[in-house]
């Protein structure tokens, strides 16, 4: 039988049903809500909403917390995502350079990749021989713009997105982050030509942090490699500089184990 003239494709309920599914999923990533918050969140229908969230639930992609209600990501979906880091490029060649690296840094080292507009970490590990930087739940999905290792992200991605991206309101996470698009261009730029990025106190008071860019074998950018340092030593520039080659030498190694040859000079010559 042949679909009407005019009537809309058998697939596109379900389609609109993912996608329903995937906001959810992404708001609740932020912070649990009941549905009714949801609703209001997404301005969707309540009824539609309640719907949506059961069905997650019982597939174990959202859990409820008895006493208040509220739903958070599952153990399924948790799950999930262990697979992808599990099988993420990346991580598969570099994590025995990242435990070689990781007692010579002085704070936090972290691996991120972008995520539509987002860095999201991949690896995150302090070193438990100096004092811990603060952690907080909003360094694990953070805008482009307010931290270096997003802005390495940013800076290599191509132009029609770096202008899509500047063009939307750019959130200002603390007094230091840069939210002029101008004076991102000009950072962007910056790090392209030295092949790194330095954030000072831009997403969290008292930290700052070195990223350098890990490549593909066609040139890309597959993640950033970082340090979260206190932000008395990203102000000293010996321990900065030094810090920041260390995570050279490694984003190098990683980068050439994935298949990437012609950059040694060409991209990280700046920076060495």
């Amino acid at each position: 039988m042949t679909e009407q003239a005019g009537s809309p494709p058998r697939g596109l309920p379900h389609v609109k049903s993912l996608s329903r599914g995937t906001r959810i999923l992404r708001t609740l990533a932020d912070r649990p809500m009941r549905p009714s918050d949801l609703s209001r969140e997404l301005d969707a229908p309540w009824a539609t909403i309640y719907r949506t969230v059961r069905g997650l639930t019982e597939e174990g992609m959202l859990q409820r917390d008895p006493d208040t209600g509220e739903y958070s990501v599952g153990s399924t979906l948790w799950a999930l995502a262990s697979t992808y880091i599990r099988d993420h490029a990346v991580l598969g060649v570099g994590l025995g350079h990242l435990e070689q690296l990781l007692p010579h840094i002085l704070g936090m080292l972290k691996v991120t990749e972008r995520c539509a507009s987002e860095a999201v970490t991949l690896f995150a590990e302090q070193n438990p021989q100096v004092a811990a930087v603060r952690r907080i739940r909003e360094q694990y999905r953070v805008p482009l713009h307010s931290v270096s290792f997003g802005q390495v992200l940013l800076a290599y991605e191509t132009p029609d997105f770096v202008d899509d991206y500047l063009a939307q309101p750019l959130q200002r996470v603390t007094p230091r982050t840069v939210t002029d698009p101008k004076a991102l261009r000009e950072v962007l730029a910056g790090i392209r030509e030295r092949g790194y990025a330095v954030s000072r106190a831009e997403l969290q008071t008292d930290n700052g942090s070195i990223a350098v860019p890990v490549f593909r074998k066609d040139g890309s950018v597959a993640a950033a490699l970082s340090a979260v340092l206190p932000l008395r030593l990203i102000d000293d520039e010996a321990v900065c500089d030094q810090q920041r080659q260390l995570l050279l030498d490694t984003a190098v190694t990683i980068s050439e184990s994935l298949g990437w040859r012609a950059y040694r000079d060409a991209t990280y010559g700046a920076g060495t």
